[in-house]
């Protein structure tokens, strides 16, 4: 099975992953929410849109599914058989980008 980080094209980053936590942006004083593997699947996707678009491009299509109310994404991405850092990861490069 295909890793998320091989279908967005980039590759795993090597070394310990530390939780990712509330970051300021330079310059502006301003805060942006990072999401972390033990929110819950339905806040992580209010809080940061970017993440839906990650999960259905792995085949995830956790807005609809009753689970994500009561799942982590780490639950969820363990079911489906993903490494949460690497949907994390995903999710953190396309916030870079956007």
């Amino acid at each position: 099975m295909k890793g998320i980080t091989d279908m967005f094209g980039f590759g795993k980053k090597e070394g310990n992953k530390e939780e990712p936590k509330k970051e300021t942006a330079e310059n502006t004083g301003d805060e942006k929410v990072v999401i972390t593997k033990d929110m819950l699947v339905t806040d992580a996707m209010m809080l940061n849109p970017n993440l839906a678009p990650v999960l259905m491009q792995a085949g995830m299509y956790c807005f609809s599914c009753p689970a994500s109310m009561g799942e982590t994404l780490e639950e969820a991405a363990m079911v489906h058989g993903f490494d949460v850092d690497d949907i994390l990861e995903a999710v953190n490069k396309l916030e870079a980008e956007g």
